[in-house]
């Protein structure tokens, strides 16, 4: 017979980091943080590092009350690390490195950007290591974004599991949110910078299973939008297990969600961690801005 599924238990240790600088607060049982007691462009060079043991960390950080400029945005952001190419914006004017992402009030989609399970860029040879969004305007509810921990995640799998994924490469590829998005806007293949639609429907292999840079911990590197394929396997054999994987890693339990506020900022870790942002604003008015910091070749 059988059992009911259960929520996991046990192994939930997102207890606040220690730091001099600033005071932590645990957002969820799983992941996530509020940094108080500081405003990003005051911290010192200590206090970035002992920011970035915090994001390792809680994977999620977010302050409140920043109400950064693009340039304060950007100078800060060069703190944390080289930028990152981003693979679908072109920045905004005098700062190439800040990109907006921006849906207004009398927008109608059916495909919002971001709106599904995903990491940032993982179709790329070397993705994005840290994210960082602001919010200038937002609406009074709804257009929150969730994140899931993909490294508890897979500390929940049994050894047998394990063991099954430490050996694959997953292909992460933009071919089949590509094909969805021109499918419901009505637009042809190809569309956009042509290098970078070459790039993104190529694709890259990279391990199921990734060590973090600078931690060492395992994490499912699983994706809902970008995951098309297990090198060695047919489409047939490898869907089931990147289905079963996102619908795990994205159970309540290894969850948190924010809910935003203007002047708000918020920086994750996307060698551990899926997000998504729900298209659930219509009528209202989101502009946010984001950067992306460059992460080496996964391993």
């Amino acid at each position: 017979m059988w059992q009911v599924r259960v929520s996991p238990c046990g192994d939930f240790d997102n207890h606040p980091f220690q730091s001099n600088h600033f005071t932590v607060e645990p957002l969820s049982a799983a992941m996530g943080a509020e940094v108080v007691g500081v405003r990003l462009p005051e911290l010192s060079e200590e206090g970035v590092e002992s920011l970035k043991q915090a994001l390792w960390k809680h994977k999620m950080i977010f302050l409140r009350d920043q109400h950064l400029t693009h340039a304060e945005h950007e100078e800060f952001s060069a703190r944390l690390g080289p930028f990152a190419v981003d693979a679908y914006t072109q920045g905004v004017e005098g700062h190439r490195d800040v990109h907006p992402i921006i849906k207004e009030a009398d927008e109608v989609t059916p495909s919002l950007f971001g709106g599904g399970w995903h990491t940032d860029s993982p179709f790329l040879p070397e993705p994005p290591s840290i994210t960082f969004l602001r919010q200038v305007e937002g609406p009074p509810y709804g257009g929150d974004t969730a994140w899931a921990n993909c490294a508890l995640a897979f500390k929940h799998l049994s050894k047998t599991y394990q063991d099954m994924l430490r050996p694959l490469k997953v292909w992460m590829s933009a071919r089949n949110n590509i094909a969805t998005q021109a499918f419901l806007r009505g637009e042809a293949l190809p569309f956009g910078d042509p290098d970078k639609f070459a790039q993104g429907m190529k694709g890259t292999y990279h391990p199921f299973v990734r060590t973090h840079p600078h931690t060492g911990e395992p994490s499912l590197y699983i994706c809902d939008t970008y995951a098309a394929g297990i090198e060695g396997m047919t489409t047939h054999e490898a869907k089931p297990i990147i289905d079963w994987l996102v619908q795990h890693t994205t159970q309540h339990a290894f969850t948190c969600r924010l809910r935003w506020q203007p002047g708000m900022v918020c920086m994750w870790d996307n060698a551990a961690t899926m997000h998504l942002g729900p298209n659930d604003y219509d009528g209202f008015r989101r502009e946010m801005y984001r950067t992306t910091i460059a992460g080496g070749v996964p391993v």
